[in-house]
């Protein structure tokens, strides 16, 4: 029972380590109660404790999913609950994982512990995060410290995984140093003095090389470019009601003219912003266009979008439909289109719908999207710039296709109402801070609800608005002149390294 109450007591930490809570310092000992607890057990019982730690976690951390499915998705009470247990207990297994791995690998060896740890952590952490049709990024453990910038710069060579590995290493050593067992053998004493030595060098190094980078003076080649962003705040019941849809104009063509009147360079709309298919309906179509031409200004906005299926390849088939991102020229010209390429399960789409054929997704009056299939690097005077449309910006390595490709810097549109007044928004806008750590690049978010705002290139987050309020601002970003960075150009080569050593370890287990 004592070894339940710690795996308890870790998932607990954990999950004051995240927004909204964010005390993020906690997650640097969070597992060493689970460490503890799965230390002296078998493999299975080691599974059993990680699992647990897991639930206590993520029901905690992903709670507005029950909010977001009753209020918004009109699911049933107790099918929500059913949907967010099968999603808790999905992300759960990877945390059980880890604690079996530790548990049978490491042979109660301290060195073993230390060193196995953050690896298996990070290369499970990556597995469940890069799938391109069911990867689900959220609450990985470096996200836990986007408001600590030393610590975070390191993610422009390692990604966000290294922010993990560094966090359990920390955990790894933390354990070791202060578990009594490991005072009884002369033999491991020198080795815990090395991992003690390991440990805080291996901060030192990160958080030192965190803060050298803060400290360096930024040279701007170029003028900034001043980008308006704009949030309607218009509630979900409102936004797909045709009794509103006047209103909803309205309302985004008076902010966008308020806004207007300082010149920005861009206007950036949120998510899915017309309700009705941009460039189909006639007179919605107009009304946006006519807006861009008073504004004098390119604009980006959401839309849901309409392709039709080629007569040759199937005449019966209905046109296939994508969560786009247009941009307009100040003439009211399309001169681009981003289809979504990563779309958000139950959101946009039924996974599995054959067995699942009794739920219907979020957004239900039209039928399931497609995904897009590449990135698009938009041109707007000396820069190139890409779109993410709300999901995508929590994926690592979609997010920096185009930053490879020459964008200088990124726009996230987002509709966040689906969250309600939770933590949700807080944790998802934690996602795009590392995002521009992890590519150099700042970022630029116009959502519907918030939060709407700017992080520069080093993961500050400045400008931002409240959740749940009409607003608009003038964000002001220096867009990148050098050449993409490490990470940009070369991924998840930390990561998937990781997983290497980890699948290698195992191999040569097995054949032991």
């Amino acid at each position: 029972m004592k070894d339940y109450l710690k795996a308890i007591l870790s998932g607990l930490l954990l999950a004051f380590a995240f927004p909204k809570f964010n005390l993020e310092f906690l997650a640097w000992f969070a597992l060493v109660p689970l460490l503890f607890a799965i230390y002296s057990g078998n493999a299975r019982q080691a599974l059993r404790l990680g699992f647990v730690a897991g639930l206590v976690f993520y029901f905690i951390t992903l709670s507005w999913v029950i909010n977001t499915l009753v209020n918004y998705g009109n699911i049933p009470t107790v099918m929500s609950w059913l949907i967010l247990s099968l999603l808790v207990a999905y992300l759960s297994l990877f945390i059980a994982l880890f604690a079996y791995g530790v548990n049978r690998f490491s042979k109660s060896h301290p060195v073993n512990i230390f060193l196995l740890a953050p690896v298996i952590w990070t290369a499970l952490e990556y597995l469940r995060s890069t799938h391109s049709i069911y990867g689900f990024s959220w609450q990985g453990l470096g996200y836990s410290q986007f408001q600590s910038l030393p610590v975070i710069q390191m993610a422009s060579i390692t990604g966000v995984y290294g922010i993990t590995a560094l966090i359990v290493l920390v955990n790894a050593g933390v354990f070791v140093l202060i578990h009594p067992a490991f005072g009884k053998y002369p033999a491991w004493q020198n080795s815990r003095k090395r991992i003690a030595v390991a440990t805080l060098l291996f901060l030192l190094v990160c958080v030192g090389y965190g803060k050298w980078t803060l400290n360096q003076v930024p040279v701007y080649g170029t003028p900034p470019v001043r980008v308006g962003l704009i949030q309607g705040n218009i509630p979900q019941k409102m936004k797909w009601n045709p009794a509103y849809r006047n209103e909803v104009l309205r309302r985004y063509r008076n902010l966008t003219l308020k806004a207007a009147v300082f010149k920005p360079d861009l206007m950036v709309w949120p998510e899915a912003v017309t309700p009705f298919f941009f460039g189909r309906d006639a007179s919605g179509t107009e009304y946006v266009v006519d807006t861009v031409r008073q504004a004098q200004t390119p604009m980006i906005l959401g839309s849901p979008a309409l392709k039709e299926t080629e007569p040759a390849l199937n005449k019966s088939a209905p046109p296939r439909l994508y969560n786009s991102a247009y941009f307009l020229s100040p003439q009211g010209v399309t001169l681009g289109r981003y289809d979504k390429n990563h779309l958000v399960p139950f959101g946009e789409f039924v996974p599995f719908r054959s067995i699942l054929f009794f739920i219907d997704k979020m957004v239900a009056n039209i039928g399931d999207f497609e995904r897009g299939e590449r990135a698009e690097v938009f041109q707007l005077g000396n820069h190139g710039f890409a779109v993410s449309i709300c999901f995508e910006i929590i994926f690592p390595d979609l997010v920096r296709q185009p930053v490879k490709q020459g964008a200088s810097y990124l726009v996230n549109i987002t509709n966040d109402a689906w969250f309600g007044k939770s933590a949700a928004s807080y944790q998802h806008m934690s996602m795009v801070a590392m995002r521009a750590v992890e590519n150099r690049v700042p970022i630029v978010r116009a959502a519907n609800t918030g939060i709407s705002g700017t992080v520069d290139a080093y993961g500050r987050i400045v400008d931002a608005t409240e959740i749940f309020e009409e607003d608009w601002l003038i964000a002001k970003i220096h867009p990148q002149t050098a050449e993409p960075g490490f990470y940009s150009t070369y991924g998840d080569v930390f990561s998937q390294i990781c997983l290497a050593l980890e699948i290698g370890r195992a191999s040569c287990r097995e054949r032991v």
